[in-house]
């Protein structure tokens, strides 16, 4: 590891600044148990030396802003003419390291007294290749999936009244600003399937109509941090939305219901498993799909 600069375990929280870096995606609406979608088709990896990266920092580096999952040292990007850019940060890589005691012995495979071995956690850090200035990166062209627009999906969409803007200028995540009011999503391109796009597209239009212009629900008025109780409540509501518009548009499938129930499961645990909230979420979901489709009638296929 020459070259790289390391911060002992003992100097920094390294398990604190691992879980900082999960909150922080999560409040921004990144949630790395649901992200159905793809950037180029590749898990991240180092651009110079093509070593992807296990484990946590797997994890990591894929909660990121950026559009492509290429990553480098500090040294590798000078070694190579390049700069980083001003004012950008850098992500941990964690590993393990081993020292042998000099006082401390165990007993081997063998029998034979060996050193004991001691592990402490240590990390370098790397920058996505989006913040190196002066180096030419070739990059492989997106990996689009052949998806289709849905008809009735793209109706409902296009029917909903007061709706917030839609656009697709961050393609690394699906989250609605209530601030702005807009819903961000990746193309559709990115996505599994057709279906699995426009589920996630009805999870964050729910999230919308938490507005105050709309059904002013308070965990999307207010500010709620992630973890909350309120929070955790907006989240069930935003995805039992998703799983009812599912299935009254027709796309509604094992996978897509899989999700929903580890994602519900996931939520219902902050909230301490109190069943009453589900019910609570159930009515405040139905009045969101309600909001978002008034002609429910109308989404129905059509019967013989």
């Amino acid at each position: 590891m020459k070259g790289k600069k390391f911060t002992s375990a003992s100097e920094i929280d390294v398990f604190q600044k691992v879980t900082d870096l999960f909150v922080e995606k999560i409040e921004n609406g990144v949630n790395p148990w649901v992200k159905t979608w793809s950037t180029v088709g590749v898990i991240p990896q180092n651009y110079f030396n093509k070593n992807t990266y296990q484990g946590i920092n797997l994890f990591l580096l894929s909660l990121t802003p950026f559009d492509v999952p290429f990553f480098c040292t500090f040294n590798q990007a000078k070694e190579h003419g390049g700069t980083i850019r001003k004012g950008a940060k850098s992500l941990p890589v964690i590993y393990w390291n081993f020292i042998e005691s000099k006082t401390e012995t165990v007993i081997g495979p063998d029998g034979s007294e060996q050193p004991k071995k001691k592990a402490f956690i240590k990390y370098y850090n790397v920058f996505n290749i989006r913040d190196v200035e002066g180096i030419d990166f070739k990059l492989p062209e997106p990996a689009a999936n052949p998806n289709e627009p849905i008809k009735v999906c793209e109706s409902l969409v296009a029917t909903m009244p007061k709706a917030p803007r839609i656009q697709h200028t961050n393609k690394s995540g699906a989250y609605y600003s209530p601030y702005s009011d807009y819903v961000n999503m990746p193309d559709m391109g990115q996505f599994a399937s057709s279906e699995a796009y426009y589920s996630t597209l009805f999870h964050e239009l729910t999230h919308s109509t938490g507005h105050e212009s709309r059904l002013n629900r308070e965990g999307v008025t207010q500010l709620c941090r992630f973890g909350s109780t309120n929070y955790s409540k907006e989240e069930l509501v935003a995805e039992l939305g998703a799983a009812y518009l599912n299935l009254l548009t027709g796309i509604s499938n094992n996978t897509l219901i899989d999700n929903s129930a580890a994602y519900l499961k996931g939520w219902l645990k902050p909230l301490k498993e109190d069943k009453k909230f589900i019910f609570w979420a159930a009515k405040e979901a139905q009045k969101a799909v309600q909001f978002i489709a008034p002609c429910l009638s109308d989404l129905q296929p059509e019967t013989i």
